[in-house]
């Protein structure tokens, strides 16, 4: 028989300690937080790294499923609640039971109002908990949040602002120089490029040839340069562009969309009207003119079709890059399964590219190249002359989505649907004069009213019916690049009215953008049609697009 009177003292301390508060160390938290810096100082959305240990000290694994996040609750610097429910922050890792898990989330705080705050960092699954709820240890540093739309900010990041006489689009524009600055992506300490926003580590050309413009008024042309000449190393020997490059020199490309190679020589000229000189660099060999020509030439070797002379890419919405084939990433590639179709969008992204580099080759390059110059100004004729016989419909007053050469099983549909990004593009490739521009304007105001859509930034009016395209994210109407709400493309409707002369309609559709975007206090990738925001947080190629028209529209 076991003696227990030793054990009578013991348990008695075990009750004083336990009434101490020992237990806390002794029985630790079944997930504990550990959050640095512990002072953080930022301006109202400007993004902040911060380095969470997690661990997890339970028999559960708590996998990132788009359910679990990092979230914060937010309290004065008496530590009274301002705000409990806020920004989700995506976690990178599994937190595997039993183990320490590190790592980094890049987060900004919104708060309306600047000051001194207290943060206590916690995780939340969707619909479930928090773990602060299940007693979780969380984690609390102290925040100064100072004001976004302020001279230091300006002093410090803007000093280049055009004036515009609106109150509105003067805030909108700190907004936007944030929104590039929340995307640089750094490698070695050195702007190593810029990133589409905070779910896209890697440089995208799409977006890079969409922001160029802008972004000259705040960096460095070689730290531009050097972002645009990733895709030069990278560049195919036949010419051909890739989609991303990341900090690891990691690439890739989603092959059922035709405008990286366009993208390229649009962000490439941009260079140029600065720098001349730079289109005469060697990269692996060639100048960078001649591999700017090899991209254009690729293009027209391997996407074209000989018998219409059109453009080709995969069955996608609009501009997207997401075909009606598979219902995972494998809609990203070309496959056995695609439909070539030549779309709007990308006959008039590389007609504006062609263009691009005729301005190049006439007025920017040193050297005359007569040659070079008839080739693509004889291509450039015939692909203008075709899109317009092909593509446009007169009888609706804008240009169809797309043209499926081996069926017309789709031209009813689409017909009837206004591919808002593709004809903005066409106004800005010079596909449309002035009367068809003020033709289409009637017919996007009008089917603005019929959905009562509250930004010219919805994408096409109507979408795609329900389960047209099998991807989770194209499926409904109104979702995604199905129809959702992009600024990317919003911003370019304005920038080719400014191009054109309809300043006061342009004005009107920008002021309705930047004021929708300072109440988000972010400009998302895109929103739904319940003007929820969806995708990355700070999409850069939008932010570029707006304040390219705001500078085509007031301060050139």
């Amino acid at each position: 028989m076991i003696d227990r009177k030793p054990f009578g003292p013991v348990l008695r301390l075990f009750v004083i300690l336990w009434i101490l508060g020992l237990p806390r160390c002794v029985f630790p938290a079944e997930v504990e937080i550990n959050c640095s810096p512990a002072k953080i100082s930022a301006f109202q959305g400007e993004k902040v790294i911060m380095t969470v240990e997690v661990i997890n000290n339970s028999p559960t694994s708590y996998r990132n499923d788009g359910n679990l996040s990092f979230s914060y609750h937010l309290y004065d610097a008496k530590e009274k609640l301002v705000s409990y429910d806020n920004r989700r922050f995506k976690i990178p890792k599994i937190l595997r039971r039993k183990k320490t898990t590190t790592f980094q989330v890049p987060l900004f705080f919104d708060h309306k109002t600047g000051g001194d705050y207290v943060v206590e960092f916690d995780i939340v699954k969707e619909g479930e908990f928090w773990g602060s709820s299940k007693k979780w240890k969380t984690s609390k540093s102290t925040l100064r949040l100072k004001p976004l739309v302020s001279t230091e900010f300006k002093k410090k990041y803007l000093p280049r602002m055009c004036s515009t006489g609106h109150e509105l689009l003067d805030n909108g524009q700190y907004l936007l120089r944030l929104t590039l600055k929340n995307s640089e992506v750094l490698k070695d300490n050195k702007i190593f490029g810029f990133s589409a926003g905070s779910d896209y580590p890697a440089v995208w050309v799409r977006d890079t040839a969409t922001f160029i413009s802008y972004a000259k008024k705040y960096y460095p042309m070689e730290t531009l340069a050097g972002s645009l000449e990733l895709f030069f190393h990278h560049q195919g020997d036949t010419g051909e562009i890739v989609d991303w490059v990341n900090a690891a020199g990691e690439t890739g490309k989603n092959t059922v969309e035709t405008d990286q190679e366009s993208s390229l020589v649009l962000a490439a000229r941009e260079i140029a009207r600065d720098n001349p000189k730079w289109l005469g660099k060697v990269i692996k060999g060639k100048k960078i003119v001649e591999r700017l020509d090899m991209a254009l030439e690729w293009v027209w070797e391997n996407r074209r079709d000989r018998k219409w002379d059109l453009i080709t890419s995969g069955f996608t919405a609009d501009w997207g890059d997401v075909e009606n084939t598979y219902p995972d990433e494998r809609a990203l590639k070309l496959s056995d399964r695609s439909t070539p179709v030549f779309s709007i969008y990308t006959q008039a992204m590389y007609i504006r590219a062609i263009n691009g580099f005729l301005e190049i080759l006439k007025s920017m390059y040193p050297l005359k190249d007569t040659k070079r110059v008839r080739k693509w100004e004889g291509r450039l004729e015939v692909l203008k002359s075709k899109t317009k016989k092909h593509l446009y419909l007169s009888d609706r007053g804008y240009f169809i989505i797309h043209l499926v050469p081996s069926s017309d099983r789709y031209f009813k549909m689409e017909r009837e649907m206004l591919a808002v990004g593709g004809n903005a593009e066409a106004m800005m490739a010079g596909l449309m004069d002035k009367a068809q521009i003020k033709r289409f304007l009637g017919v996007l105001e009008k089917r603005r009213k019929e959905y009562n859509l509250r930004t010219v930034s919805f994408t096409l009016l109507p979408p795609y019916p329900e389960g047209f395209f099998p991807h989770h994210l194209l499926a409904r109407p109104w979702n995604y690049q199905n129809g959702g709400e992009w600024d990317w493309i919003g911003g370019r409707v304005v920038k080719a009215l400014f191009m054109n002369g309809f300043k006061k309609e342009a004005e009107a559709y920008l002021l309705e953008i930047v004021k929708k975007n300072l109440s988000n206090f972010c400009i998302f990738e895109w929103e739904d049609r319940g003007g929820v925001g969806r995708g990355a947080y700070f999409y850069s190629g939008a932010a570029g697009v707006i304040g390219d028209a705001i500078e085509k529209g007031y301060c050139r």
